[in-house]
């Protein structure tokens, strides 16, 4: 019998079935929308909407460490009580919306959308554009740094005169140059070469 059996646990341990389901609710809140089989949306819907509903009452030291409890990040507690529930004010719940979505390839899963009811274009703008940019301000941090090295080897480098063509036992023969190890032979080849 399930007698007061309110969840399904996707056969995992319980721990593995919190962490699951406070994931999913982390990415809802995060990126407003999200992808996920049907069975995981209604289980993660029920953790959205009484987080918004939280973060709608009262803004207090209480409510926020009530949330942080469920969501384990100050910034996305602080985005749920200052831009996600103001945009429910009006709304005495319905904050989520489960769209169908397709069929998922190899298990025949049925997918969904899973997205807030009311979204702000600032929002979904802001989530994954923090990364790139920060992704493209140190990649460009990089690159100026490693031209600078560059540019540097290059006024630091002696200039070739006659005498350096001469071995250095003053035989008078040239050194042979060596020749440049292409693929994975440079990792393979003795370093006597």
């Amino acid at each position: 019998m399930r007698h007061r059996q309110k969840t399904q646990k996707f056969s995992r341990f319980s721990s593995y079935y919190e962490a699951t389901i406070r994931s999913l609710a982390r990415a809802v809140l995060l990126h407003q929308r999200i992808i996920t089989t049907h069975v995981r949306a209604k289980m993660a819907r029920q953790l959205v909407d009484r987080l918004i509903t939280l973060g709608k009452k009262v803004d207090s030291l209480a409510a926020r460490r009530r949330a942080y409890a469920h969501l384990n990040d100050h910034r996305l507690v602080s985005r749920l009580f200052n831009e996600v529930a103001p945009m429910f004010t009006e709304h005495n719940g319905g904050y989520t919306r489960i769209i169908p979505y397709k069929r998922r390839r190899g298990d025949n899963a049925q997918l969904v959308v899973l997205e807030l009811s009311s979204q702000k274009e600032a929002l979904l703008a802001a989530a994954p554009g923090d990364k790139q940019e920060e992704k493209k301000r140190t990649a460009e941090r990089v690159r100026a740094a490693l031209q600078a090295d560059r540019d540097q080897d290059v006024e630091q480098a002696p200039k070739a005169s006659k005498d350096d063509a001469a071995s250095p036992e003053g035989t008078g023969e040239p050194k042979s140059p060596k020749k440049p190890k292409g693929g994975l032979g440079k990792l393979f080849k003795k370093k006597s070469e």
